[in-house]
């Protein structure tokens, strides 16, 4: 008889983590078409529109995901250039995330065996995890945007799940794949090698060997130091860094947990600071700290994303519902999504909203070739979707020019006209249209 129990349970939860997937794919499917961001256009543009020989080799910005790149460039090739075929690489790896985070969870929680690194199981409750991983916005945000981040928390998860069950080869190969889709792995990396202790020490070796071999291209054509540094974020004076150390952690929490209710936010932070202690995994997170504060930098806060879904695991387990799980999940996941769905929010990463319809007032204004004035993160968008228009090499001395404002990021049409030294005494200004968040102007001399 407990066998048969046994087994209905098991059937059931299999039911249930597949449906927890299932609603994660309808809550993104409709952000797939959504306007193409900064980032996502730059990975295009540069990287994955071009040959795999310049997507392995050349590494002039951190926008080159190499491992994404690759797959969005094989899936440009298969299905076009549509908004969707270039995310499909993300999407899917976004619905990986919630199956994974289930087995992550019961890998953490004992499972079927206890854990060789752990002394005792936990007791999880992995179908609240997912569910979280299923419905949080900024998950949702990540699976349909064309970057590697989604992968990155795949292999975070993966690697986590190996080390639970000692499967240290599937550790190394997964955390090689990590490092050669963004760098960043670096982070939970450490901290999961701290977790696995000495058993941990070979198979971390092997993952370093995999990652540069598969990065040696790009070290012999771009160097080491393309890879090794990123522009965007540079090490700050030590008095400043810990100024700005707080409203960081306040931005991190705001830009992680949007729209998310308070009330499950506070809920989520008592669960793990109640649960953390039961959790060695989380050791290593102090070394983390420590790399962050010896780098003296502030990374965006898209790269702790892996980090919150093990916080989801963490949280989950301090919560007494073990009866009632699947409805605590439920519950979740419809409350999640309809504050997802009415909270606006912009991407980290950058975006131009009225992009379409700019596209379609430059394609009946301009001529072949006229350029327009744009700054980040309103040109890599422009030019993705108005090949007609040069966006990106703009000539400031021609005598028709027009210029792009983007109010969602304070680029007023002043500011971008002194970015381009032109200045408005020297030219006759119209404003072509306003389209709420942004305008498009004309200039002539």
């Amino acid at each position: 008889m407990a066998d048969r129990s046994d087994s209905r349970d098991h059937i059931g939860r299999v039911a249930a983590v597949a449906a927890l997937t299932i609603v994660a794919a309808l809550l993104r499917i409709p952000l797939l078409s959504r306007p193409m961001g900064n980032d996502e256009a730059a990975s295009f543009i540069y990287y994955a529109s071009h040959p795999l020989s310049v997507i392995v080799t050349i590494y002039g910005s951190p926008n080159n995901h190499i491992l994404h790149s690759i797959l969005m460039h094989a899936s440009y090739r298969m299905f076009g250039g549509a908004e969707w075929a270039l995310r499909l690489p993300a999407f899917l790896a976004g619905i990986a995330i919630v199956p994974l985070t289930y087995v992550a969870a019961r890998a953490l929680g004992g499972g079927q065996a206890i854990p060789p690194v752990q002394t005792g199981k936990i007791a999880c409750r992995p179908l609240i995890a997912t569910a979280l991983a299923a419905s949080a916005p900024v998950l949702i945000d990540y699976s349909t945007d064309a970057r590697g981040y989604t992968l990155l928390c795949c292999f975070v998860l993966i690697c986590t799940i190996a080390i639970a069950r000692g499967a240290w080869r599937t550790f190394a190969i997964s955390a090689a794949l990590g490092f050669y889709t963004v760098p960043v792995m670096l982070y939970p990396f450490l901290m999961l090698v701290m977790w696995g202790r000495r058993k941990a020490i070979v198979p971390a070796i092997e993952a370093i060997v995999i990652a540069a071999a598969l990065y040696a291209p790009a070290l012999i054509v771009s160097g080491a130091g393309a890879i090794a540094s990123n522009p965007y974020v540079r090490p700050l004076p030590i008095g400043q860094f810990f100024r700005d150390l707080l409203p960081y952690l306040g931005s991190v929490r705001a830009h992680l947990l949007i729209g998310i209710p308070i009330v499950v936010q506070v809920i989520i932070a008592i669960g793990f600071v109640i649960a953390v202690r039961r959790f060695p995994i989380w050791i290593g997170f102090a070394v983390v700290v420590v790399i962050v504060a010896l780098q003296r930098v502030l990374p965006f806060p898209r790269v702790w994303l892996p980090f919150l879904i093990l916080a989801f695991i963490t949280a989950a387990a301090a919560w007494p519902w073990e009866r009632s799980e699947p409805i605590v999940a439920a519950a979740l996941v419809i409350a999640l999504a309809l504050t997802g769905f009415t909270t606006e929010r912009l991407r980290e990463t950058g975006e131009l909203r009225a992009v379409r319809e700019m596209t379609r007032e430059l394609n009946l204004r301009a001529r072949p070739g006229e350029p327009v004035l744009a700054l980040q993160p309103s040109e890599m968008p422009l030019a993705f979707y108005c090949t007609r228009v040069e966006v990106l090499n703009p000539d400031v001395t021609r005598p028709r020019l027009f210029a792009v404002e983007n109010r969602d990021y304070g680029q007023s049409l002043a500011r971008t006209l002194a970015y381009f030294r032109i200045d408005p005494r020297t030219v006759a200004i119209r404003k072509l249209r306003d389209f709420g968040s942004s305008a498009l102007y004309e200039l002539r001399r």
